[in-house]
């Protein structure tokens, strides 16, 4: 690619920002231009400060005032939150360079690509290419989902948890935030949209305080936060602690809107055995047919929506049992785990209270497991707001039959337009929380793609540390962003520059997946320990982390 220009260690770069709005993206452009002068200005003070530039640079969301003879108005208009353009050209005789995003998300990624894809250096000098570059998402909704208790990115404290869905919280007071903050960096560095949190708010982490701490370092980034909520379910808004919206403080205060249940609190996943908990807290149920329930809910959603500066909301009514008292048995007569006409009653004025509080949030609907290719199933889907996102969660064992019958045709006599996948695939549910499944979520994403679906979700609560797990969340997140990635491309162009070359690369991904016996695993680390020594940095850190996995497997034969 031809250069356009070159910039020593003395270059003089004028910055055209909102500084407030444009921190993180003008954080990662000093990272990618270090010891080199930024001065970061007004737009309309850049022309009297060009004469003596190196370089000119605009940072931009699609709304701003932009310099006409490097972009018209017409490119950028239709340009999504977290799509992007770059450009190159002379601007008042100075080179200058045009980063715009659809939105904050946009902008960063905008930043990113041009650090991390197409500035090259040679001894003190940067060479930045000519640039003409666009590029909007395949996927627009690409998630992750996560406990607080087990997600686990900050790997120095005590109180770590593989395992669990309604567990007490360990860690220390501010494990929360170390955890967090991890993550929703590697998010905004790869594209990934948003996160989903089970146990947003606790006492025990911090509370309100530690969550709008959390909503406001993710929004700088490009990152929407989106609580996990149960309604009637789940700890209700306020996961654990005392306050009003938390679920068993409001049934404590009114024990007559509990729910009646019909079975043992237990849910089964398959490839899992039956999961049984214990009847405590964590486990109270509130009746869906009660009024009094619904306007609780519906009150403390919108405080949530109010308080915090959140991207969205997962919404769950509970997978462990319905209501079974008269009224409940008089609107539905199935015993199921989980109820779609529940969500039907109550779903459409807790949507409109999340968009009073906020009206751009994300309101995305779980509708459980390995169901959406039962239309008849998820009929009742049909009475809910068409604008809401509708998540259809799968297990290892569906995943073919997805793939045989996800099609274009089928996603379009789904009861509503915006749906996801979330899948179970990759996590101690279906006992691949450690595992290599880089090349199942590349295909996912590309079946989801094909069919005309909106997005996926995955598990995210295992550190990028593990080589391995960070294999698998580039995957989902390259083939979510790029629509017309190939897995040999995604192997030399993504992970060959963090493993030490496309050779090393694709080697690293055999020898994660050697078999488990005490001849294969002590060759395969030998040969890891002889390519990790013509490694150096990050590179060998990622070889020394195979060399122990695989000893780890040995060890446990």
């Amino acid at each position: 690619m031809e250069h356009f220009v070159h910039l020593s260690n003395r270059a003089r770069i004028i910055v055209a920002a909102d500084p407030d709005r444009h921190s993180h993206a003008l954080r990662q452009l000093r990272r990618y231009l270090p010891g080199r002068t930024l001065e970061v200005v007004e737009p309309a003070s850049l022309l009297a400060l060009a004469e003596n530039a190196d370089l000119l640079v605009w940072l931009a969301d699609s709304s701003a005032s932009l310099p006409a003879n490097l972009i018209s108005v017409a490119e950028v208009t239709d340009l999504a939150e977290d799509a992007f353009l770059l450009r190159t050209g002379m601007r008042h005789g100075r080179p200058a360079l045009l980063a715009i995003g659809g939105g904050r998300p946009g902008l960063i990624h905008a930043v990113n690509e041009v650090g991390l894809r197409h500035l090259v250096s040679r001894d003190d000098v940067l060479e930045l290419p000519q640039l003409d570059v666009r590029h909007s998402p395949a996927l627009p909704y690409r998630l992750l989902w996560t406990w607080d208790h087990s997600t686990n990115w900050y790997l120095e404290q005590v109180g770590l948890q593989e395992i669990g869905a309604m567990n007490y919280y360990a860690k220390p007071e501010e494990g929360f935030l170390e955890d967090y903050r991890r993550l929703v960096d590697f998010m905004s560095l790869h594209r990934i949209g948003g996160v989903t949190i089970y146990g947003f708010l606790r006492d025990n982490h911090g509370g309100v305080e530690a969550a709008q701490a959390l909503c406001r370092y993710a929004n700088e980034r490009g990152v929407r936060i989106l609580p996990g909520v149960g309604i009637n379910a789940y700890g209700g808004i306020y996961w654990e602690g005392n306050h009003r919206y938390n679920l068993s403080t409001w049934l404590n205060q009114y024990p007559e809107l509990r729910a009646v249940r019909g079975q043992p609190v237990a849910f089964h996943i398959p490839d899992f055995p039956k999961l049984w908990f214990p009847e405590t807290h964590y486990t109270d149920t509130a009746c869906p047919s009660k009024p009094e329930n619904a306007r609780y809910h519906e009150e403390a959603i919108h405080w949530l929506a109010e308080t915090f500066e959140i991207g969205g909301i997962n919404f769950e009514t509970g997978d462990y049992g319905v209501c079974t008292c008269p009224d409940c048995a008089a609107r539905r007569t199935a015993d199921e785990t989980w109820s779609l006409k529940d969500m039907a009653l109550l779903y459409p004025r807790l949507f409109e209270a999340a968009r009073q509080g906020r009206p751009d949030l994300w309101l995305v609907s779980e509708a459980y497991w390995d169901n959406i290719l039962n239309l008849e199933a998820l009929a009742p889907l049909a009475g809910l707001p068409a604008d809401a996102i509708y998540q259809f969660c799968i297990n290892r064992s569906y995943w073919p039959k997805l793939r045989a019958g996800l099609t274009r045709e089928h996603i379009s006599r789904l009861p509503r337009p915006q749906n996801v996948l979330r899948t179970h695939m990759g996590t101690q549910w279906n006992h691949e929380r450690y595992e290599l499944i880089a090349r199942r979520f590349a295909e996912m994403m590309q079946l989801l793609h094909a069919s005309g679906m909106q997005g996926a979700t995955i598990f995210s609560e295992v550190s990028a540390f593990n080589v391995v797990n960070e294999i698998n969340y580039l995957a989902f997140a390259r083939f979510g962003y790029e629509a017309g990635l190939t897995w040999e491309k995604f192997v030399t162009a993504d992970l060959g520059p963090l493993l030490g070359g496309a050779e090393a690369a694709a080697r690293y991904l055999e020898l994660l997946v050697v078999p488990a016996d005490s001849l294969a695993l002590p060759r395969a680390a030998a040969e890891a320990r002889e390519i990790a020594a013509a490694q150096s940095g990050e590179a060998y850190r990622r070889w020394v982390w195979l060399q122990n996995r695989l000893y780890q497997k040995l060890a446990m034969l």
